[in-house]
């Protein structure tokens, strides 16, 4: 499968993987656009197209960021064969404290913690899935013994 890729930033890296087993191929930050204290960009500087129609490009934080306070936004993230865009990660920040403060408008502030990333690190990992055409029926459903039932309803 190839997948076609520009490069729209001159630090740009072309994604690659640890090695020949891992599922997934690492992306590099090119810029970093902090929104606020708690939510941040990282551009990858890339632009990428499955050369099938009917495969996707999936996005997800790599495993390290779990040692953080950082969630990635929209995870994951997914980049269809239509969109041209650049391609970008979206992070935000669990709060670390949440401090009194008598001059503060509410009482508090809350505190968050230090961004994890800088320009040029491995922010996150990328890989394809296929696009399965399906056909929605309007139909009833078969029975089963679960049912309704849901959130642990089928065991611990």
């Amino acid at each position: 499968m190839k997948i076609r890729i520009k490069k729209v930033h001159p630090n740009a890296q072309i994604p690659i993987r640890a090695d020949e087993f891992c599922g997934g191929w690492d992306v590099f930050c090119t810029e970093i656009i902090k929104e606020s204290d708690d939510f941040y960009i990282c551009k990858l500087g890339l632009k990428m197209q499955p050369e099938n129609p009917n495969y996707k490009i999936t996005l997800v934080p790599r495993s390290s960021l779990t040692k953080t306070k950082w969630i990635q936004q929209n995870s994951p993230g997914l980049g269809d064969y239509s969109f041209t865009g650049e391609y970008q990660y979206r992070f935000r920040a669990l709060p670390e404290n949440v401090k009194k403060e008598r001059d503060s408008m509410w009482g508090y502030s809350i505190i968050y913690p230090e961004f994890p990333f800088k320009v040029g690190d491995r922010i996150g990992q990328i890989y394809l899935e296929e696009v399965i055409p399906i056909e929605w029926i309007d139909d009833e459903l078969v029975e089963t013994e679960r049912g309704e039932g849901g959130f642990g309803s089928s065991g611990n």
